[in-house]
């Protein structure tokens, strides 16, 4: 969902920083005031916006919109972070085999994007994720399901080729 907003267009610096005052929980007035009184958002303003500064009902509606955005991507983030520490976890379950690890490694980002889903609005966006998570969860299953089949079949098949015309087996 795109946000048109003063404060959605504003640069991603200020919005970054605002999205940190608010999280340290400073005070709507005092944010307001010290974003009008930033030069960069003085120009937006005026290019934009006919040079009416930022209200506290902006301020209500970021809170209400672009913040929480914001606040589902620092967890995102953060679970993406914790992922490679986790890595030796993953080789040590997957052991050596390379297909098994990036399975579970796109497991957790499935997840991590399910998590991002708590924070969407109800609508057309957050179906169609959910939508494609299911797909990606079902192809994961049948990977998996595949897999396994093809671990139970290898000693019959490592025999056939060991019986075969063609030498594999030492």
């Amino acid at each position: 969902m795109t946000r048109n907003g003063k404060i959605a267009r504003l640069p991603a610096a200020i919005r970054q920083e605002l999205n940190q005052r608010l999280f340290d929980g400073e005070q709507g007035k005092d944010l307001v005031e010290w974003l009008n009184g930033l030069p960069k958002v003085q120009a937006v303003l005026k290019a934009k916006f006919k040079g009416n500064p930022i209200t506290k009902t902006n301020l209500s509606q970021w809170k209400n919109g672009g913040y929480p955005a914001w606040e589902a991507g620092e967890r995102v983030a953060g679970n993406l972070k914790s992922i490679p520490g986790g890595v030796a976890a993953l080789q040590k379950v997957a052991r050596d085999d390379l297909a098994d690890r990036m399975t579970l490694i796109l497991a957790a980002g499935m997840a991590a994007e399910m998590q991002r889903l708590e924070s969407m609005p109800e609508g057309i966006e957050k179906a169609r994720m959910w939508r494609e998570l299911r797909i990606g969860l079902l192809d994961l299953k049948k990977s998996r399901r595949c897999a396994q089949r093809l671990r139970l079949d290898q000693p019959a098949i490592d025999a056939a080729n060991c019986n075969s015309a063609q030498p594999r087996c030492g």
